[in-house]
């Protein structure tokens, strides 16, 4: 029996594709064609068949009935993608407080932005990387470029660490919000790629551990100058690729495997009571670590989609220090970061911006500005 083309609208499958950020080579990859075969399908050459338009639908995310639009949506494409809490293949729903906090990253980038060119402010630009790149060459690549070493996360604290690397992407130029969401979201940070004015944002509500895996993830997605449109998969194509960078930046391949020696000899590692007993030096989470042990063939298959079943449970990073009381200027520092508040100040210091435009922007009074000036200066950022 001759297998029934469907007849999907070539410009409609496009425009979807696009919309979830996948390349004509990831989407072959996922419905198991060859990239050859979506070009012809976008230009209706030809036609999946039922078993690959059912693909098709489910890996987009869209309805059956989408594609047989006679034209794609007049909508925009959204601005950014929000990727899901790694380890997790579910599609992440919009809700109200997570487009509020891109709206608001969207704010302090459009303002950084127009003082970088206002201060002529020119700092060196993120490495560049592109997909096909080997994850442990851009992690070498980015470690070098913030000058970090390993040294920096085993003598510290999993917060002291943490607010370390924070402290350097700052000072490359990088705005570095700290956001909360709510504790039902899957979100753990987003990035929005700028060519003055670079931003990530990362969710307070993770461990220090984990917040060190998403400054690394998000800066691989910043190196790709990656604006994915719309909602991915986090363990698949891009996803997939940043999380190896992150995992090579945090754990190093020599330091790793000696290291893994001399806990467990030569034995591949099956357990996730190993994989506990490996983290604590590197400040990684669980994943990271199993994902690090898998790629460099040390773990036995299926390792990471094990520990991926048993994540590690939310733990608030943030808490107060109780010698640091919790005013309203130490909070706008902690969530705007050092470079965008240091950056309003110098505006305002340089008067390009008045003052009462960044008392607006910050929403503080004189006196609270004062206070975020002092504590700027002193690196108290939290």
């Amino acid at each position: 029996m001759a297998v029934k083309p469907v007849p999907v609208t070539g410009s409609v499958l496009a425009w979807a594709r696009a919309d979830v950020g996948m390349s004509v080579r990831e989407l072959a990859d996922a419905v198991g064609v060859t990239p050859a075969t979506i070009v012809q399908w976008e230009s209706e050459e030809a036609h999946p068949s039922t078993g690959q338009f059912k693909r098709l639908s489910k890996v987009l995310g869209r309805p059956e009935n989408f594609f047989f639009l006679t034209r794609p949506p007049k909508a925009s494409p959204a601005v950014a993608a929000f990727r899901t809490k790694y380890g997790q293949g579910e599609w992440l729903a919009p809700d109200p407080k997570i487009s509020q906090q891109l709206r608001l990253a969207q704010r302090v980038q459009t303002v950084s932005a127009w003082i970088s060119r206002k201060l002529d402010d020119s700092r060196p630009a993120i490495p560049e990387a592109a997909i096909y790149y080997a994850p442990e060459k851009i992690a070498a690549s980015l470690s070098s470029w913030m000058s970090w070493t390993l040294d920096i996360q085993i003598s510290n604290s999993d917060a002291r660490t943490s607010q370390v690397l924070r402290q350097r992407l700052q000072e490359r130029g990088l705005t570095v919000l700290h956001l909360s969401f709510d504790d039902d979201t899957a979100v753990r940070g987003f990035s929005l790629p700028h060519p003055t004015a670079p931003l990530m944002a990362i969710n307070t509500k993770e461990h220090y551990r984990a917040r060190l895996f998403s400054y690394v993830h998000e800066l691989a997605h910043l190196a790709l100058h990656d604006d994915s449109l719309c909602f991915v998969r986090n363990d698949e194509g891009i996803e997939r690729w940043c999380n190896e960078v992150a995992a090579a930046f945090l754990i190093p391949e020599h330091d790793f495997r000696c290291y893994v020696a001399d806990k467990f000899g030569s034995q591949k590692i099956s357990t996730l009571e190993q994989v506990s007993m490996l983290r604590g030096r590197y400040k990684a989470s669980l994943l990271a670590v199993a994902l690090r042990l898998e790629k460099l063939g040390l773990a036995v298959p299926g390792l990471y989609s094990s520990v991926s079943r048993s994540l590690e449970k939310r733990s608030k990073g943030g808490r107060p220090d109780p010698d640091r009381p919790q005013n309203r200027a130490r909070i706008r520092l902690q969530t705007y970061g050092s470079h965008y508040v240091g950056s309003l100040l110098e505006a305002a210091e340089s008067e390009i911006l008045p003052e009462t435009q960044v008392l607006d922007i910050l929403k503080v009074s004189r006196s609270e500005l004062a206070d975020l000036r002092i504590l700027s200066q002193s690196g108290a950022e939290g």
